[in-house]
């Protein structure tokens, strides 16, 4: 049953978002397609990322938690990962939106511009700890981009609630409460900080990953209540 693992916690974190897409007041099923358009951008950053780092082993995936199922040399759960957390984040956005009473955000640009300096300095100075490196440098780019379409005030609150699932989720995979990892990491490749079981950088990276998301899902959405 532990081969299991990482696809029932993918599967497990996305049937609540789903179903409730078609709530009658969130109806975020309408968005489907500014979601995918969303995917369209991030995903060839994402997993050719993911396919570079597995291959020289700065991470990687215990088998005994794996069905098995390979695409490249990514197991089949960590292909799933790359849609099933996207989505429930960007329904998360949604439904954060549609409940917030002020939309307004331009005070954001000033935090993203500060977050993005900070994030720039710490990944030059770690230049030689490649998941650091990139994460930090690669954010700091997003973050001068997005507030230009994204509303930074319901991306920050959204991810802040995030952080919670993202923590359980995260910890699940990287050794909490089980007996081993289903992704483990090479610590010379990022600062040896951990938030529970987490790589500090997984923050960051998950920051990264959702940004260029909503990148792509926002420009559609704008478009579409231009016409």
């Amino acid at each position: 049953m532990e081969h299991y693992l990482y696809l029932m916690i993918m599967l497990g974190s996305i049937v609540v978002p789903l179903i409730f897409s078609f709530h009658k007041r969130l109806k975020f099923y309408k968005n489907f397609f500014p979601f995918f358009l969303g995917l369209c951008i991030m995903l060839p950053v994402f997993i050719s990322w993911d396919i570079w780092f597995t291959e020289i082993s700065i991470w990687g995936f215990n088998p005994n938690y794996l069905v098995g199922w390979y695409v490249f040399n990514l197991p089949l759960e960590e292909c799933l990962f790359f849609i099933c957390i996207p989505f429930c984040c960007t329904f998360t956005y949604h439904v954060v939106w549609t409940l917030s009473a002020n939309s307004s955000h331009n005070s954001y640009k000033y935090l993203s511009l500060s977050i993005s300096l900070v994030l720039v300095i710490i990944g030059v100075f770690f230049i030689a700890k490649w998941y650091t490196s990139i994460t930090f440098i690669g954010l700091s780019i997003v973050l001068l981009i997005a507030p230009l379409v994204v509303n930074m005030k319901i991306f920050y609150k959204t991810f802040l609630i995030l952080l919670i699932p993202f923590t359980i989720v995260n910890g699940l995979l990287t050794g909490f409460m089980i007996q081993d990892q289903v992704v483990w990491y090479d610590d010379t490749f990022n600062l040896g900080i951990r938030l529970l079981t987490i790589p500090i950088e997984d923050i960051f990276y998950a920051m990264f990953m959702l940004l260029l998301v909503m990148i792509g899902y926002q420009i559609t959405l704008n478009k579409r209540k231009a016409v």
